[in-house]
C-alpha cells in the first residue's frame, strides 16, 4: 500500500465515523490527489488552513481584507540612485508566509535559467554561464515586484489544485496592494514562479542561435556572438505579453574588449570581484598593517565596531567568486590577527 491509498484509506474511515456520505468522501478525495500529486500539504478549506499556519481563523480573515495594517513600510537607497521602497510583514505575518514559503512554493518547480532565490544557486552560478564571451547583453525588468500583480499569484495556487476559497486566501496572504511586496519571504519564490512561461519562451528563442542566457530576479543577461537589437526587440515583446517592461536605462551591452559585469561579477576572462572592491581590500588591510588598526579607523574616521569582520566578509566574498585568489587569502589571514580575543 502506497502513501496515497494510507491516507485515502485513513481520510475514509474519519469521514464515516464523521457521518460523511460515500460521495462526499470521494469527492473531497478528488480533490485531495490532484493537491497530493504536487507533493504540497492538502488543504480542503480556509479554516483548515488557519490550523496548519497555527493562527486563528477570524486573525487570517483580518489579514486577508487589511493587508496594509500589517506591513512596515520604508525605503533604501538604490545602488543606481533613487530609493527602493521595502515592505516588510508584521511577525505574524512573516511566519505564516514562511509557513507557505516552506511548505508550498519551495515544492514547486522552477526554470532551470532561474539563479536567484534558489539552494545551491548564486551570483556565482548566474555569472559563470556568461565567461569570456564575445557579447554581454544585460536586461533589467521595470518595477519587478510591483508588476507581478495578485491575478498570476492566484493561478499559482489554483493551478496546485487548491480550491477558489483556498487560493484566494493564500493569494492575499502573499499580496499587498494587488501585487508582490519586495520584503515578504514569499515574493522571490512567487516571482521565479511566474517567470516560468518567460524563462520558456526566452530559452526557444534562443537555442538554435547558441546565445546563452540566464536570470538573477529581475536581471536578465545574455552572452554569446549575436546582434543585441534582435534580443532586446524580442524581450520587450515577451515581457509586454506578461504587463511588464524593460528599464531602458539599465539596458547594458559589452563586448569583449571592456568591462563585462553581470550582477556585480566580472566575467570577462575569469569570474571575480570588481577591481574597485579588491583594491579597496588591499588598501585599507596595508594601512591597518602599517599604522595599526585604532590609528587606521581614527585617520579615515571610521566608527564602525564590526571593521574587521566587513574586512573579512569583502575578502571571503572574493574567495567564493574565486576560490584560487591567493591575494585574498592572505588578506583572510592578517585580518584574523585583529579579530577580539576570546576570553
Amino acid at each position: 500500500m502506497n502513501k496515497w491509498e494510507e491516507y485515502s484509506e485513513e481520510f475514509r474511515k474519519a469521514g464515516y465515523r464523521n457521518n460523511f456520505t460515500q460521495e462526499e468522501i470521494d469527492s473531497l478525495l478528488d480533490y485531495a490527489k490532484k493537491i497530493y500529486n504536487y507533493k504540497v500539504p492538502i488543504i480542503y478549506e480556509q479554516e483548515h488552513l488557519a490550523l496548519l499556519v497555527g493562527y486563528k481563523y477570524e486573525f487570517l480573515l483580518r489579514i486577508s481584507n487589511s493587508a496594509e495594517r500589517f506591513y512596515r513600510t520604508f525605503k533604501i537607497p538604490k545602488k543606481s540612485g533613487g530609493k527602493r521602497e521595502i515592505s516588510e510583514p508584521l511577525p505574524s505575518l512573516k511566519e505564516i508566509q514562511r509557513w507557505i514559503l516552506d511548505e508550498i512554493l519551495n515544492h514547486h518547480r522552477v526554470s532551470r535559467y532561474a539563479k536567484a532565490y534558489i539552494h545551491k544557486r548564486s551570483i556565482r552560478e548566474n555569472a559563470r554561464f556568461h565567461v569570456n564571451q564575445e557579447i554581454v547583453l544585460t536586461i533589467d525588468i521595470k518595477d519587478f515586484f510591483p508588476s507581478l500583480r495578485y491575478e498570476k499569484v492566484y493561478g499559482i495556487f489554483i493551478g496546485l489544485g487548491y480550491s477558489v476559497s483556498v487560493a484566494t486566501m493564500l493569494s492575499n496572504l502573499c499580496c499587498l496592494n494587488g501585487s508582490l511586496p519586495q520584503g515578504a519571504p514569499t515574493s522571490p519564490a512567487l516571482s521565479n514562479i511566474l517567470m516560468i512561461n518567460i524563462d520558456k519562451r526566452v530559452s526557444g528563442f534562443i537555442k538554435e542561435k547558441e546565445i546563452r542566457y540566464t536570470r538573477y530576479a529581475d536581471d536578465m543577461t545574455f552572452s554569446g556572438n549575436f546582434e543585441p537589437g534582435m534580443i532586446i526587440k524580442f524581450i520587450r515583446n515577451i515581457l509586454s505579453d506578461e504587463n511588464l517592461r524593460i528599464n531602458e536605462k539599465k539596458i547594458r551591452v559589452r563586448r569583449s574588449g571592456q568591462r563585462q559585469e553581470v550582477t556585480g561579477v566580472i566575467v570577462n576572462e575569469k569570474i571575480q570581484a570588481p577591481k574597485e572592491i579588491r583594491k579597496n581590500l588591499r588598501q585599507s588591510v596595508y594601512y591597518i598593517e602599517k599604522y595599526g588598526l585604532a590609528s587606521h579607523l581614527k585617520k579615515t574616521e571610521n566608527r564602525k565596531a564590526n571593521h574587521i569582520y566587513h574586512l573579512l566578509g569583502i575578502a571571503n566574498f572574493i574567495l567564493f567568486l574565486n576560490p584560487d585568489d591567493q591575494e585574498a587569502q592572505s588578506y583572510i589571514e592578517i585580518l584574523r590577527k585583529y579579530l577580539p580575543r576570546r576570553e
